[in-house]
């Protein structure tokens, strides 16, 4: 790119907002565009680290962050899944997983394979074949 793309304005702080500031700041910053972030100090932070889920690992990648300094820097770990409870009926609970559910089988896909089994009641509830 040559000369400057002008400025970028992100209005609201919070996660979000910051990540889209330091997004266009690595990425158009070199090209000379001013990248400004405004937040309202009446609006306390939003901590939302539990929504964090697997595409932050292509984020952090881009940004050049080691993955593994960040975790240890903050403390943070990695996760499996996200457990919803009273999804379907008080008192059950359904776990969503980050990653692969079963193994696809001579290239038919496990989901396609669940689904015959379980309206053939060979099949435990889906979340049985999750780690």
């Amino acid at each position: 790119m040559t000369g400057t793309l002008g400025s970028v304005v992100i209005v609201g702080g919070g996660t979000a907002g910051w990540m889209a500031a330091v997004a266009f700041g690595r990425l158009l910053g070199p090209a000379g565009t001013r990248v400004t972030l405004v937040e309202s100090d009446d609006i306390a932070t939003i901590g939302v680290g539990e929504a964090t889920i697997p595409p932050i690992r292509t984020f952090h990648a881009m940004l050049g962050i080691d993955e593994d300094a960040f975790l240890r820097a903050t403390g943070g770990s990695y996760k499996l899944g996200i457990r919803f409870e009273g999804w379907t009926r008080p008192g059950e609970s359904y776990v969503h997983p980050f990653g692969q559910i079963g193994t696809d089988i001579a290239g038919v896909p496990f989901a396609a394979q669940w689904l015959r089994a379980r309206q053939a009641g060979a099949a435990e509830a889906l979340g049985a074949y999750s780690l």
